[in-house]
């Protein structure tokens, strides 16, 4: 019993929770992956396992994987898991890839002068 207990643990620690690519737009498609293995995880590997993800699924369509924005969410122990996340295209032609500054989020600021 206490060897199935260890298993199962040991299982957890390992395993990533993720979203398969969802569409989100004309070939843009969101997917997400959380890093389970808590301080011991690196939320860069899970970034970059989303992305070999995303070739495969570009691939799998005939298409070329093209990155739009990539977000990393460090681990912090006892708080929360990290985790990583990216939007990305599947295109005839990929181009270098552009990372916005914003992430793609769009902000509004209003100065106001002073009377």
């Amino acid at each position: 019993m206490k060897k199935l207990a260890l298993l199962v643990c040991a299982g957890m620690l390992s395993a990533c929770a993720s979203t398969a690519p969802a569409k989100i737009g004309a070939d843009t498609y969101y997917s997400s992956k959380t890093n389970t293995a808590g301080i011991f995880g690196d939320v860069s590997a899970v970034a970059g396992a989303l992305i070999v993800e995303g070739n495969q699924f570009c691939a799998a369509t005939g298409k070329e994987f093209e990155l739009v924005t990539q977000a990393v969410t460090q681990n912090i122990p006892g708080v929360r898991l990290g985790g990583a996340s990216i939007t990305f295209k599947c295109v005839e032609q990929a181009r270098n890839p552009v990372m916005r500054p914003d992430n793609g989020v769009s902000s509004v600021s209003v100065k106001t002068q002073p009377a």
